[in-house]
């Protein structure tokens, strides 16, 4: 598993680059439309659930615990596909839906970072993304009413530190897999 990390830090860092543009056009354009916010989120949890899939096909090999991480890409992939196929009739199961992928990928997002103890320092920030990712679905599952605007600026400023705590663990990860020189 440390082998995956080291070699495979950049998925790290273009999920953190894309969270990071998509939280500035949603923080951006706060009169944005429900049906945008779930069109905005469906993109970041397509996209996101292929970059992981490309990251655990990579990890199959090296990582015992692949078949978790690949069920986290599918379940994203396929709530991306759902708002793009009907976006007015799912606003509410979205919203639900998101907020119980939200509570896994968070979950699952603090068991890496307790396994990334052994490979690099610094995990808190995958740890402190994990609790926010968390936080986040717990807010959409206590008020899945909340006007366009409010989800708008809470998905912006989510996918804003989600995507900066993404690059910084890339970078951290990528320092980490340099060879070291002796002088």
């Amino acid at each position: 598993m440390h082998g995956f990390y080291n070699a495979y830090w950049w998925i790290f860092l273009l999920r953190g680059i894309f969270a990071l543009v998509l939280g500035i056009l949603a923080v951006g354009w706060p009169e944005a439309t429900f049906t945008t916010l779930i069109v905005f989120f469906g993109t970041y949890l397509f996209i996101a659930g292929i970059l992981a899939v490309i990251g655990v096909i990579a990890a199959r090999k090296t990582s015992e615990n692949w078949s978790v991480f690949l069920f986290s890409a599918i379940f994203g992939i396929i709530l991306g596909i759902l708002t793009f196929y009907n976006p007015f009739a799912t606003g509410a199961a979205l919203i639900y839906l998101i907020a119980c992928w939200a509570l896994i990928a968070g979950l699952l997002e603090l068991i890496i970072a307790i396994r990334l103890r052994r490979v690099v320092t610094g995990e808190g920030w995958y740890i402190l993304g994990g609790l926010l990712t968390i936080l986040f679905g717990t807010l959409l599952a206590a008020n899945p009413v909340a006007p366009a605007v409010t989800l708008t600026w809470i998905f912006g400023i989510y996918a804003i530190f989600t995507g900066l705590f993404l690059i910084i663990l890339s970078v951290r990860l990528r320092r980490h897999s340099r060879p070291r020189t002796i002088a």
